[in-house]
Formats: structure tokens, C-alpha cells, sequence
């Protein structure tokens, strides 16, 4: 910054500082009275107008227009900045050192890829150090509280930009790229301290690249011509306000050395002029051009992370705005490219498939090749249901889980978080009750499965039905055994106080069932063991081992179904059969219809066996001739006189028997009681070789046939009304198979024609032949 001068000697030192003094305040005085001019201590311009680009594929501060990023890619940088003897104070022609002798910035660079053709850069610049000689200037002037020389802050922000990029033709497709740049600064930092500027700066700018790939090191040639367009700024002499940019530079591209990759060398130039006046020369005191060259390294040392080194200085024999005397940059980059040859989204330098895409399926996604099989289980992940997790071919490719590890995978465990027993399909059974809980109404409290696990509202457990002893409840086992459980005790104590309380009740048949659990032959074992255990127990409690009987029937007789723990709970159980015995009763009239057998009597031991029967003779109807077969309806058995037929009482069947005349015996009874010759006669003559057998039924009160009704035919004599005989004896339960008789004549064969005088059935009879039996 210069001031004028009038010579060099010391005396003259006091007067020049007040020319000097004057000088100002004149210029002062102008500007106030110029309203176009600007305050000439306002300051707000930034001291290092050039700034380092954030953008991926560029130079140091130079745009490139390499467009092949794919979208996702990004660049983060931490670069410091470090700039000597900016800002320099001139007396004349003398120099009298440096307002802002150095100054070191941070900047947080980013960069991103947003779409193939859109870059979205941002810059976030710290001044963290910063020197003030504005001492200088108070010293020259001789004025401690001179406005214009305030010194400036050592640590600030500065302003923040915000760097797109858009690419308007690809290098690969057009001879050269070109992008768009529309940077904007925003005010942040401090216009004071000559750290950002007083408003909004605009900067956009035109990038150009070629790229010369046929060297043997490639070279980028890039070009930047753009502007920066601000509110007018000034610091007495100097004014800043919009300017024309210029760059221009190249990026070689080395090959790699050592662990060193992606190795670039960058040279670039950077001019500024005002837009007013540009490459002036006659007012280069007030108008500045900034100018400056920059030369570069950079190289990736490890993975994507990156160190980069520049240096540079102003173009110029003096320092100046614009023209540092010296720059250094040191930066930390992190380079993420997602190039990108099978387009799985995997960068090639981490694709080690950069040919074959990834299958994305959540395995392994990272390396870029795909993975048919994930778990390697030799099942295909387009048909493995656990792709992840290794399983046989037969589960589709999913492992047996067992979540509760109660030995039951998850697959069939109908509780698969709480461990339980096979028999329960892996469900536990909380209140031991042998209904599990995920069936049991009653989780916790105990009850019989045939009410669902329910404990039963109130006694009697154990009551008698027509056919069985009935119990509300089951007698429980050990599992897989015939002893009893202790808490079936007081079940089964009821039933023997039934049976003490009912002496005759009985025989009693226990039934052991169980569910299809197990083989046939092991069920029916253990059936009829856990029946013998219930007869032994009930034994112990003083009930007759001759009132009980058992057997097992295994799962032959289910009462529901053994697909559910709750119906094979209800299979499991006792029963109580009544076995009934055939019950005596007291002797009555049964009345036998007409063409039946009567029932034969059961006779006592030492009853008389029948004797052999003779033939006899059919009755046919003689008023016509035609014989008319009659139901051979009784016979009487021998007795003294061999025509006697006394009578029984049979209980289930009578045994027919003949005597040596014909007569047909009615039963055959426990005893007999023989009648006199005279009742024993028949009462109408009859051939010896047969008797007209009864078409009346008779009746097993009296031992006597009822006679037939006689007809009024020739030849035929009326039966005689028949003797009262005595009642037989009750018989016993030993029933005595009938004699047959192998000359008897069924009721319906006709009479021979040798004349015997069969019973006839008159137009007047009831229609009804009576069976010839003996008069008293």
C-alpha cells in the first residue's frame, strides 16, 4: 500500500508525516464529498482472494470437468493454508513492511456427487491465525487513534462458499469438457479483519479440460474464465471490487510408486482484474491485479485416504493484495470414486467382481461378487428359505431351530419359546395335570382332561351309571409306567368306598387304555399293566379280588383324537365296567306263539334225562282231505304209563323228549310228576305210531298239552280236556341240549295213509288244533 514521499533524509521525516497526515485527511475529505465513492477505511474484501477447490478430479484451486464420477462419490479434505507477507505498506517508494504479515487458514472441504452430471461442493474456511502490523501505519502517521489502522482479529471465520458444478459436455464424448461453476461466498467471515467480504460474492465461472491420454504421462490441460462480482470495497488507496478471473494449468498423471497410487503432479495460474479497468497500468496503485502461481503433489498413501502438498506465490517482485510472497498447503484427503464397470454400485478399486455385479442380497454385499450361495449349504439362495444360516436341502435350506432347546425344533414345537416334553409337542404343563398349557383352560390349576383341564366345581367324583362306575377325573401314571401317581390316591379311595358301600355292585371289568404313542404291543402291555395296578390298589383298600377283573386294550379304543396333547390326554385313562351275571328270578307264564318251540327249561343236576321219542304222526284236516300241517307244539316226556307228559317251568329253552306212545313232551322239567293211566289216555283213538301234535301253544305252567278242539268229521275223535298237572321246579342255571327225535314228525308233514285219525279242524273250530295229551 503506498503513501507519498519526499525524500529520505531524517529531518525531513517530521514534515513528510504531516504532508502525509494532510494527504489523507484530504483523500478523506473527497470521498465524503463524492457519494459515489467508497468509505476508504471500510475494508471488507477478503486479503487471499484465490481459495482452494473442493471439487472432486480438479487442481488446487483450478475446476476440472471430469464428468465419469459416479452418483454417491465424494471428496472430504482438511487443508491448511498458509500465506506470508500479504498485505503490504509502502511510504512512496519505501516499503515500510507488512499489514498482515502472515495468516493461516483451515478449510473443511466436501464434495459430493448428487446426479452424473451435478457436483455439490462446500467450503468452510477458519482463519486460525492470523498477524497484525497495523502498528506500522499508526506509527508513520503519528496517530495512535487513526481510524483506518484498528487493528485486525488473529481468529475468525471466513466467508463460506458453496461450489456446484455442472457438467455441460463430457470429455470422453466432445473434444474438450466444459462445466459450469457457479460459486457463492457468503458473508461469515469478518470484513474487518480482511477475512470476508461486507455482502454476498458471486463467482461464476466457465471450466474447460482436455485431456491428452496418448503421452506417455497423461496430461489434463484445464482453463478457467469466470468472475467475481462484489459490493465495492476499499482500504485507503486500494479498491476492490468486481473482477475478471483467468486459470489456467495441468494435471499429470504419474504412474504409481511404491504404496504411493494415483500419484498427480498439478501447475496452475490464477489472474484477477478489474473488471473497470483490466491489465491497467496507469492507476496500478488503487486498481490491483492479483496474480499467482501455484505448483502441487498429490497421491493416495493408503486406501482412499490421500495426502496432497502445494506451494506457490504472487507473481510480482513485491508482496501486495493478491500477490502473497509465499504459499503453502498442506492437506488430508478422502477420495471415495464409485467407478463402477458392472454397475453394482461397489467402486471397481473395491470391486473385486468389477466385471460380474453383486447380488445385493444382504451378504457380503461389500466385495462386489455375487453370491449364489450365501451359507454354502448346497442350496441355491433363489430357493434357500434361511439364505444366511446353513440347513439340509430337505428344510429347504433352514437349520433345525430350537429356540427353548427342549429337544424339539421350532418347526413342530407348538410353544417354541417355553421348553416342554415331547408328549406335549414341546408345550410345558404347568400345573401337572397332563393337559399342557397351550390347550389347558386352567394353566394353574390342576384338572382332568375331560374338562379341559378344569378342576371339577364340586363333588361326588365318582358315581354309578347303568353300565360303568363312572369318575369325573383320571387316574394318572408315571410316564411310561404302571405306578400310580400319589395324587390319583384319593380318586381312587372314593371308588373303593363305592364298592364297600355297594356289596353287590360287580364284577367290575378295569379298563386300561392308552394313546397311539409307541407301538401296538408296547400300549397293550402297558395297558394292561396299569389295569392291574388299579385292581391291586383297590385290593389293598379291602375290596374281594373276586368282585375285579382287568385288561388292557392299548389305543384300540380311543374316545378322541391322538393328533392334539389334549386328545391323547383323554385316550390315556381307567375305566370301570359293570360286568353284569344272569340274575334268577321267579317262575311265570310264557306264552310261546303257535308253530314255535317253547324255551327249554334249565334242569337241576339229577334231572332225568328224555327219553327217545317215537315217530308221530301228523294231523291233517279230514273234512277235506287234504292234510293241513300243524306245528308240532310240545311233547310230553316218559313217565309210568309212558303217555304222562308232566309239566316244568323253563328259564331260557325246553328240551323235547317223546315217550314210546308218541306223545310230544312240552319241556323238559327239573321234575316230573306223573299223572294216572286214565288222564294219560288220549280221547279219541290214535294210531300207535304217532300223536296229532297241538296247533294251540302251549303254556310252561302246566305240563299237560292242551287237546285240540274236535272236528265233526268221521274218523276223528275229540281230544279230551287235559289233567292238571303239578308245577315243575325252579331249574337250575345248567341248561341240558334236546335229545333228537329221530322219528318225529314236524307239525306240517301230512298224514300217511295207513288210517290214522289226525286232529281236524271243523268250520265251526276257532281255527286253533289242540296238541293230544292224557286224561287224568
Amino acid at each position: 500500500m503506498r503513501g507519498t514521499s519526499s525524500g529520505h533524509l531524517p529531518r525531513w521525516r517530521p514534515l513528510s508525516g504531516s504532508i502525509i497526515r494532510l494527504v489523507v485527511l484530504g483523500l478523506m475529505m473527497a470521498s465524503a464529498a463524492a457519494s459515489a465513492e467508497p468509505d476508504p477505511f471500510s475494508r471488507g474484501f477478503d486479503a487471499v482472494p484465490v481459495k482452494p477447490t473442493p471439487a472432486q478430479n480438479s487442481g488446487i484451486a483450478l475446476e476440472g470437468t471430469s464428468s465419469g464420477e459416479p452418483v454417491g462419490s465424494f471428496r472430504g479434505a482438511l487443508l491448511f493454508d498458509f500465506n506470508w507477507r500479504i498485505l503490504a505498506l509502502k511510504l512512496g517508494d519505501e516499503k515500510l513492511g507488512d499489514l498482515l504479515p502472515y495468516r493461516l487458514d483451515a478449510h473443511l472441504l466436501f464434495a459430493y456427487q448428487l446426479h452424473e452430471r451435478v457436483e455439490l461442493g462446500v467450503d468452510l474456511p477458519i482463519t486460525v491465525l492470523q498477524g497484525d502490523n497495523f502498528h506500522l501505519l499508526r506509527d508513520a502517521l503519528n496517530a495512535p487513534n487513526f481510524p483506518g489502522a484498528a487493528g485486525v482479529s488473529r481468529t475468525t471465520l471466513g466467508d463460506m462458499r458453496v461450489v456446484p458444478r455442472l457438467h455441460l459436455l463430457d470429455r470422453e464424448q466432445f473434444p474438450v469438457g466444459v462445466s459450469l461453476v457457479p460459486e457463492v461466498r457468503l458473508p461469515t467471515g469478518s470484513a474487518d479483519s480482511f477475512t470476508g467480504e461486507r455482502g454476498v460474492l458471486f463467482a461464476p465461472r466457465l471450466a474447460v479440460e482436455h485431456r491428452f491420454g496418448s503421452l506417455a504421462v497423461p496430461i489434463r490441460v484445464i482453463g478457467n474464465v469466470g468472475m467475481r462480482l462484489r459490493k465495492d470495497a476499499q482500504y485507503l488507496n486500494l479498491r476492490v471490487g468486481d473482477e475478471l478471473t483467468l486459470g489456467g494449468g495441468a494435471i499429470a498423471e504419474l504412474p504409481n510408486m511404491g504404496r504411493f497410487t494415483d500419484v498427480q503432479a498439478t501447475a496452475e495460474m490464477h489472474l484477477g482484474t478489474p473488471l473497470v479497468r483490466p491489465f491497467n497500468f496507469d492507476q496500478a496503485d488503487s486498481l490491483k491485479t492479483p496474480w499467482e502461481a501455484l505448483v502441487g503433489a498429490r497421491a493416495k498413501i493408503w486406501g482412499n485416504w490421500g495426502l496432497e502438498l502445494n506451494v506457490g506465490r504472487g507473481i510480482n517482485l513485491s508482496s501486495g493484495y493478491g500477490r502473497e510472497a509465499l504459499r503453502v498447503m498442506f492437506g488430508l484427503r478422502y477420495d471415495e470414486s464409485f467407478a463402477d464397470s458392472d454397475g453394482d454400485n461397489v467402486p471397481d478399486h473395491r470391486d473385486r467382481c468389477p466385471n460380474e455385479a453383486e447380488d445385493k442380497d444382504g451378504f457380503m454385499d461389500g466385495d462386489g461378487c455375487p453370491d449364489p450361495d450365501n451359507d454354502d449349504d448346497g442350496v441355491v439362495d433363489g430357493e434357500d428359505s434361511c439364505p444366511d444360516v446353513k440347513g439340509p436341502k430337505e428344510r429347504k435350506g433352514c437349520p433345525e431351530v430350537d429356540t427353548d432347546g427342549d429337544g424339539i425344533t421350532d418347526e413342530f414345537d407348538k410353544c417354541p419359546e417355553k421348553p416342554g416334553p415331547k408328549d406335549y409337542d414341546g408345550c410345558p404343563d404347568t400345573d401337572g395335570d397332563e393337559v399342557p398349557d397351550n390347550e389347558d383352560d386352567c394353566p394353574d390349576q390342576f384338572g382332568p382332561p375331560e374338562n379341559n383341564g378344569c378342576p371339577f366345581d364340586s363333588p361326588p367324583y365318582v358315581f354309578v351309571e347303568s353300565d360303568r362306575i363312572r369318575i369325573k377325573g383320571n387316574v394318572l401314571f408315571e410316564t411310561g409306567s404302571a405306578v400310580i401317581q400319589k395324587r390319583s390316591y384319593p380318586l381312587l379311595d372314593e371308588v373303593a368306598t363305592v364298592l364297600r358301600k355297594n356289596p353287590t355292585l360287580g364284577p367290575v371289568l378295569i379298563e386300561g387304555h392308552t394313546d397311539n404313542r409307541g407301538s401296538r404291543q408296547l400300549n397293550m402291555g402297558l395297558s394292561d399293566r396299569r389295569a392291574r395296578s388299579v385292581l391291586d390298589y383297590l385290593v389293598s383298600k379291602s375290596i374281594e379280588r373276586k368282585r375285579l377283573s382287568s385288561a388292557g386294550f392299548g389305543f384300540d379304543r380311543p374316545i378322541a383324537t391322538n393328533d392334539t396333547a389334549l386328545g391323547r390326554a383323554k385316550n390315556r385313562r381307567v375305566d370301570f365296567k359293570l360286568v353284569r351275571s344272569e340274575v334268577e328270578t321267579e317262575g311265570k307264564e310264557t306264552v310261546v306263539p303257535a308253530g314255535q318251540q317253547p324255551p327249554a327249561t334249565k334242569p337241576s343236576t339229577g334231572t332225568t334225562p328224555p327219553a327217545a321219542p317215537s315217530p308221530a304222526a301228523p294231523a291233517s284236516k279230514p273234512s277235506t282231505g287234504t292234510p293241513t300241517p300243524s306245528p308240532d307244539s310240545a311233547a310230553t316226556p316218559k313217565s309210568s304209563t309212558n303217555t304222562t307228559a308232566p309239566a316244568s317251568k323253563p328259564s331260557t329253552s325246553a328240551a323235547a323228549s317223546s315217550s314210546s306212545s308218541g306223545t310230544a313232551p312240552a319241556s323238559k322239567p327239573a321234575t316230573t310228576a306223573p299223572t294216572s293211566p286214565s288222564a294219560a289216555a288220549p280221547a279219541s283213538p290214535a294210531p300207535s305210531t304217532g300223536a296229532a301234535p297241538a296247533s294251540k301253544p302251549a303254556t310252561t305252567s302246566s305240563a299237560a298239552a292242551p287237546a285240540s278242539k274236535p272236528a265233526p268229521s268221521a274218523g276223528t275223535a275229540p281230544a279230551a280236556k287235559p289233567a292238571t298237572t303239578a308245577p315243575a321246579s325252579k331249574p337250575t342255571t345248567a341248561t341240558p341240549t334236546p335229545a333228537p327225535s329221530s322219528g318225529s314228525a314236524p307239525a306240517t308233514t301230512p298224514a300217511s295213509s295207513s288210517g290214522a285219525a289226525p286232529a281236524s279242524k271243523s268250520p265251526a273250530s276257532d281255527g286253533k288244533a289242540a296238541a293230544n295229551t292224557p286224561g287224568k
